[in-house]
Parts: C-alpha cells; structure tokens; sequence
C-alpha cells in the first residue's frame, strides 16, 4: 500500500522493479483497469499478470502525469518484497528468532509440488511453524515463518536428560537401598553373634564361681572341714566366689543402665590427684595381685567428672592390664596434659592387641579370639562400659598396643 501511494506521488520505490503507463490493458486485467479507472489519485488496485512469459504481482495506481490522470503499471520487486517482509519482521518481533519467507506458487501438479517441497527442506536447517497464503498482488504465493534448527529439539533433549537423570536416581537408590540393607544385615548378625556368644561366655562365667560356691557350702554343710583352719578357708573362697559374681551382675547392671539412658552422672570439679588417690584407695581395697607406678605432670588443671564413674573406668583399665600380663607385671599410670584436655595414662607390658582386634575391641561382647582371652574370666562388657562413660563426659578412649610389647589405654578428658 504505502509503495502504491509512493509511485503515485513520485513515479518510483524501492519495492517497485518498473513502472509504465497502461494505455491498452490486457484482457486479464482490463477488469482491474476498469476499477482502478473509478478511483481517486493515489488508490490503486493489486493484480498479477503475464508479463515476459511470468506471472508478475503489479499494481494498477492512479496518478497525475504531464498528460492528466492516467493509471500506472508498477510491477513489484519480489526479492526486494521478501527482504523487506524479513526486516519488518525482525523491527515488529526484535526477541523472536524466526525467519519469513515468500514462497512461489506450487507446481499445478501436486505430486510434483510435493516433491519439490521435501527436497527443499531437507537441504534447510530450519522447521516451517506456520504458513500464510498471500492474496493481490502476491496471489499464489505463500508467507512462511521458520525457526532455525528443529523447535522440538531443545524440549526432547531436555526430557531425555530428566529421563536419563530420573533413572541414574532409581539404579542409585536402589543401589544405596540394597548396600544399606546388606550393611544392616550383616551388623544384625554379628550382633545377634555376639550376643549368643556373650550369652555362652556369661553362662560359663557364672557357672563356674556359682559351682565353687555350691562345693564350698556342701563342704560346710556335711562337715567334711576338718578343723578351724579349713572352715575358714572354705568361708574365705566362699567371700571370694561371692565377689566375683557380684562383679559380673555389676557390670551387667551399669550396661543396662548406660544403654537406656539412666545413668545420671554427678559431674564434680574434681583435681587430678585427688581423682587418682581415690582411684589407689579402691585398687588397695580389691587386693589384686599387682601393684603399679603413679605419675603425675605438675600442674594439671581440674576436670568436671563424676568421681565414683571416673574411678570404675579406671579401675577397669587396671583389672584388664593385671588380667593380661604375665608373671612380670609392670603397670603405670600416668597423668598428663594433652593440648587442652588431661590424659589419663593406663600402661601395661602385656602381650598387646593385635591389629584386627583394636578395631572392636570396645564393641559390647567382644573378647579377642585368642588362648589367653579364651582362659581369662570377663563378660566382654568393660572396655565397653568405659567407653560409654568417658563419653559421658565429653571425652574419649584410645588404644595405643604392639604385639609382644603391650598396651596403653589413654582416656582423655576436657579441662574444667
């Protein structure tokens, strides 16, 4: 329209290939002629025509020339139509990424027309989204909008990537599920393991001070001790038997309570030396057939713990170091800072622990498979119930130990 009313008001345009009087129209456009004959100057009537053997979209416009109104032929430039169509686009839709384009009139077979559309976009690399059919001047032709690349191809990437993803997540947690409920399976069955076997070793340890008991009691009962010498020493083994069985209830009962949480601690500011004479006092009133060295770092800041639970772990660690070393016993304890905790020292020259033993050596009911722990007496519950009591108090244990050398046992507390 507006290259219409520009040939009529300055005789050419940019979009217009040529313009000419229409001094004696052709049959096909004498309809159009008449028309545009009957409008006033600068309307114009669109058409197509023949010209040079090829269908040309023209506009008839009316205009003034030197000879009077006369209606002009202006037939279009449909290059320079299609660029400007492509520019108008891109001014009208800056964001957008699609291209249009005129397509010519289709072959008048359609099988061929056909034909020659699929060879045509097989060589593009861009999808048709919507075509246009165009009337006067540009009839048969076709307004296509393309986008470059395939529209679709971002979408199924995108879903085959979640679907991959969505998979790797499945096999992933089915994976994790069945490691984490192998893992669960197996610890289930050492502990059901342990559990048989602490059941086993606890039958035993009871069995046995319980059939001393039982000898000693019939031995006074019947009268078989001669004399007050035996009668005493049945009455002491008999003391001994008792103790001994008390231990293992003792121990048995302060695991129950650690594990449900009832075991109410009664934290004291407490100094380090006075923490290890009441653990010497304790050790003396046992009678262990052992003694052992004390040392002691000056100056060594107070601890917050609970005296009478402190004093078992320790003791524990000293029962296990006098159980496990042989005729030549050396034990030390030694009292020492570490940063800003105080370590608490138990040394032994026994026979160590081996290497795979360290690992669960404070797991509840394990006891090293080995000769010497199979012929000592314990419940496989101390190193366990200290562990839990240091904790408690917001330290930990730690097992220093070479084969053939022996151990130490290190409880290490925070600093009051």
């Amino acid at each position: 329209d507006k290259s219409a009313e520009t040939i009529a008001a300055t005789g050419r345009d940019p979009l217009v290939y040529s313009v000419r009087p229409l001094d004696s129209p052709p049959a096909e456009l004498a309809d159009a002629a008449r028309r545009a004959a009957t409008l006033p100057i600068g309307g114009h009537v669109f058409a197509n025509t023949e010209i040079e053997g090829e269908r040309r979209a023209v506009a008839l416009v009316r205009a003034v020339q030197p000879k009077g109104e006369r209606t002009l032929v202006a037939q279009f430039d449909i290059p320079a139509l299609a660029e400007e169509v492509h520019r108008l686009a891109e001014a009208r839709f800056p964001r957008e990424r699609a291209l249009f384009r005129l397509v010519p009139p289709r072959e008048p077979v359609a099988a061929l027309a056909a034909l020659r559309r699929i060879v045509a976009e097989a060589g593009q690399t861009s999808t048709v989204v919507a075509r246009t059919p165009l009337g006067p001047p540009l009839e048969g032709f076709v307004l296509a909008a393309e986008l470059p690349g395939d529209p679709a191809a971002p979408l199924a990437f995108r879903n085959r990537t979640l679907y991959i993803a969505l998979l790797v997540l499945l096999y992933v947690g089915i994976g994790v599920g069945f490691g984490l409920t192998i893992r669960e399976m197996r610890r289930a069955y050492k502990l059901s393991r342990m559990k048989t076997d602490f059941v086993a070793n606890i039958s035993h340890e009871l069995r046995t001070p319980l059939t001393s008991v039982r000898l000693f009691a019939e031995t006074l009962r019947e009268g078989r001790a001669e004399g007050p010498e035996e009668v005493r020493e049945c009455v002491t083994m008999l003391s001994r038997e008792a103790d001994r069985l008390s231990r293992m209830v003792g121990k048995l009962l302060d695991w129950s309570r650690l594990e449900s949480g009832r075991a109410a601690l009664d934290l004291e500011r407490t100094d380090v030396p006075a923490l290890l004479d009441r653990i010497g006092q304790a050790y003396r009133a046992q009678q262990l057939p052992a003694t052992y060295q004390t040392e002691l770092d000056p100056q060594l800041p107070a601890v917050n713990v609970d005296r009478d639970a402190m004093a078992q772990v320790v003791l524990n660690l000293l029962h296990n170091a006098v159980k496990y070393t042989g005729d030549q016993k050396r034990i030390r304890v030694r009292a020492r800072r570490a940063g800003r905790n105080v370590a608490i020292e138990v040394e032994d020259n026994g026979p160590g622990v081996r290497p795979h033993d360290r690992k669960r050596i404070f797991e509840r009911f394990y006891r090293a498979d080995d000769l010497l722990s199979r012929r000592t007496e314990g419940t496989g519950l101390g190193l366990a119930i200290a562990k839990k009591i240091v904790e408690l108090h917001g330290g930990h244990i730690e097992l220093d130990s070479r084969v053939g050398e022996g151990s130490t046992f290190r409880v290490v507390l925070p600093a009051a």
